[in-house]
């Protein structure tokens, strides 16, 4: 099966599911509750002795075998792998009670896939609303693998997890975008480490408290914009020359033969500044959607620009939040708080 879901253990919230595997909760639920309402108590992990029949009797190698034990759902013990002495695996359980402590927000999404040896919880971070309109929702991810070969990971997505095949989009796309600052892949561990646990609340935690604090900044720099006036014309094309300023052309210091080329470019890239300074006054003198005589009606001049009036050959919600379109919002975002 395509979604790789172990039996029936997959919970949403409002949101259903392509698989279509049971109905979306419509009330918040902790992972801890999901684990017991809705997959019945899910199951344990354990480590069994390896025993070798050796001159006729049975010994122990000091190795061990990872036994998923029973569950409602299964009444089948399963082997996922074989480890040493070192290898301390963590409870489905106690990754919930993490899970629930450290982040303290419902689960978006929740789910073991294949055997029950790979499992996730995502929910839903705080958006910071730069923007208006084309938003892209960020989800904080963690999975949890109880064989040898996955590990733990904590990491940030703009897809939803909902299966096998969506939780390796989320973290591809978390890969592809990891900027050092909470953003992508965040942490890994292995279960050598006696920490694991702890270590991964901790992390959950710290992700969590600087989205939120994030988001908190963000209000308060929202609300000194919409206190600050822009009482004339020549103050917003100051802001918008700030901000998008034309660029002096450096040809001279080409060889003759790449100067005309050169001097093209600088024409084409001051032109688009230009066209850029131009639309984002025009909604800001009154063509805009309730825009107000104010940085933060300068803010949202910006956005409803750059958001749905700057043309595009593809979809641009992934440019707003962090490609080239939200690089240019922020040299406005940048602009005003220089002098707010």
């Amino acid at each position: 099966m395509a979604h790789e879901i172990y039996e029936k253990m997959f919970y949403s919230y409002k949101q259903p599911a392509w698989h279509g595997i049971n109905e979306p909760s419509q009330v918040p639920m902790a992972a801890e509750a999901i684990l017991d309402e809705k997959f019945q108590g899910g199951f344990n992990i354990a480590l069994r002795p390896i025993v070798l029949k050796l001159n006729g009797l049975d010994v122990e190698t000091g190795d061990f075998g990872i036994v998923r034990e029973t569950s409602s759902f299964d009444a089948e013990e399963v082997v996922f792998g074989y480890c040493s002495s070192r290898f301390h695996p963590l409870q489905p359980r106690d990754v919930c009670k993490t899970f629930d402590a450290n982040v303290k927000e419902p689960a978006e999404t929740m789910a073991f896939l294949k055997r029950g040896e790979d499992m996730f919880i995502s929910w839903v971070m705080p958006t910071q609303e730069i923007v208006k309109g084309d938003e892209v929702q960020m989800y904080g991810i963690v999975r949890t693998g109880f064989d040898t070969l996955k590990g733990t990971r904590l990491f940030t997505s703009t897809y939803r997890p909902v299966c096998a095949n969506t939780i390796t989009l989320a973290q591809n796309w978390a890969k592809a975008n990891t900027d050092g600052n909470g953003r992508g892949e965040v942490w890994k561990g292995k279960a050598v480490n006696k920490n694991l646990l702890r270590d991964l609340g901790y992390w959950m935690a710290h992700v969590q408290g600087n989205a939120l604090k994030e988001v908190e900044l963000v209000s308060s720099f929202f609300k000194k914009l919409a206190k600050t006036p822009i009482k004339n014309d020549v103050l917003a094309h100051r802001l918008l020359f700030q901000a998008y300023p034309p660029v002096d052309s450096v040809s001279k210091y080409f060889p003759k033969e790449l100067a005309g080329a050169r001097d093209e470019l600088t024409n084409e890239q001051n032109q688009k500044a230009s066209d850029i300074r131009d639309g984002i006054y025009a909604l800001f003198a009154g063509k805009g959607t309730a825009i107000t005589p104010d940085y933060w009606g300068m803010l949202n001049s910006t956005s409803e620009y750059f958001c749905h009036v700057q043309a595009s050959k593809r979809p641009v919600a992934e440019s707003i939040m962090f490609g080239g379109r939200q690089a240019n919002i922020m040299r406005m975002v940048n602009t005003l708080s220089e002098n707010a």
